[in-house]
């Protein structure tokens, strides 16, 4: 269907300009949406800065950003494209940043910070130990699914060897580890240092399993492409035999037996 150089985000823009999903099924999940961040929403401030006006255009400034951004790549957008986009003049665009990429830092952190709390809340509202992987695999499908310009900008950036760049990238990876790396150690009964490890397969396996799935053209619903990928992950979990000096793992074992 596309050429095999084609980006993911090419791929999921056309998809959804064209409305082609790769079956008779509709594109869109009924997966239970997660609860998403407004985007600099000013609802999340007090009456005082949502009443400020250097606010409103901060807010602006980089919505545009990330729009710019996402659509050019770093090195391609200018500051002129992005102060008319935010209908702000250049020199307003400077007295909120200082330069380009203080501006994409800044993007930057705002949707790591965003993406992490998706993940950890998506998680925390499962009830169960293969609800709340779902949960974290879920998230990676719908965030590629919808395009998501924040999750773009991270993983799929042209300035990711810049150093501050990576390191943010690279924080992202190691914090949504650490959130599903403490359910596999309840699971397993591993250490966490141990648990970490298999968690950053299991957010790489997820991860791959979305994009590869939209870059296909979606063939399949997106809750059978999520349930497929919690199989594989659920079951290579299962494999791993709980350790006899972890009373907790004995317990959670004991539970789903249950369950």
């Amino acid at each position: 269907m596309f050429p095999p150089n084609t980006s993911w985000t090419v791929i999921a823009r056309n998809m959804q300009i064209f409305g082609v999903t790769g079956t008779s099924e509709p594109a869109r999940s009924s997966v239970r949406a997660m609860e998403r961040l407004p985007f600099f929403d000013t609802e999340l401030t007090g009456s005082e800065v949502r009443s400020s006006k250097e606010y409103h255009r901060r807010s602006a400034v980089m919505r545009a950003g990330l729009e710019v951004f996402t659509e050019k790549g770093f090195h391609l957008a200018s500051m002129d494209d992005i102060a008319d986009r935010a209908g702000v003049s250049k020199p307003i665009l400077y007295q909120h940043f200082s330069s380009k990429q203080d501006l994409y830092l800044g993007i930057l952190d705002e949707r790591v910070e965003a993406i992490v709390e998706q993940v950890s809340s998506a998680i925390e509202s499962a009830s169960s130990n293969k609800g709340r992987l779902e949960a974290a695999i879920g998230c990676y499908f719908t965030l590629i699914d919808d395009a998501d310009l924040g999750y773009r900008l991270i993983f799929e950036s042209d300035f990711t060897m810049n150093h501050d760049v990576r390191a943010r990238v690279e924080d992202v990876v190691s914090q949504v580890s650490r959130i599903v790396g403490a359910e596999v150690s309840k699971q397993t009964g591993m250490s966490l240092g141990e648990a970490n490890i298999l968690a950053g397969g299991l957010a790489g396996m997820a991860q791959a399993a979305a994009w590869r799935w939209l870059r296909l053209g979606r063939p399949i619903p997106i809750e059978k492409a999520i349930t497929q990928t919690l199989d594989l992950a659920w079951n290579g979990l299962n494999s791993i035999q709980a350790k006899a000096s972890s009373p907790e793992a004995d317990i959670v074992h004991l539970e789903n037996r249950i369950g």
